[in-house]
């Protein structure tokens, strides 16, 4: 598995933040699978889909991804705190990837949470 991010594709961006989930998105589509099926590669939804970020054609799953420079924290900060809190009680819930990175933009770290709707 490649750790490096394809930093070329940030040419001419300058915000960091952009710089980041275009380099953690890329990495995601290329070097990882659906951790349901095993199905390869997941595909990517549009650009500011709330709370998804990939899906998987052969069983529908989805997945947001979460990353940051450094460690992981008890706390994932997220922009839209309703909406993130509306869809993880919604019925169609994404599964999450927390994926680290080093300031040399170089993967630390990489973490799967499934997550499993049960009825009570």
């Amino acid at each position: 598995m490649n750790l490096l991010f394809n930093t070329i594709l940030a040419d001419g961006y300058t915000s960091n933040s952009q710089i980041a989930r275009l380099l953690t998105e890329n990495w995601v589509l290329n070097n990882s699978y659906c951790p349901s099926c095993g199905e390869r590669p997941l595909n990517e939804f549009e650009n500011n889909r709330p709370v998804a970020d990939f899906y998987c054609n052969k069983c529908n799953e989805e997945f947001e991804l979460k990353s940051k420079s450094g460690k992981l924290s008890n706390t994932i900060t997220d922009g839209a705190y309703f909406t993130m809190i509306e869809r993880i009680n919604s019925e169609n819930n994404p599964n999450f990837f927390f994926l680290t990175y080093t300031k040399q933009w170089t993967v630390n770290d990489f973490l799967i949470y499934k997550y499993r709707n049960i009825a009570i």
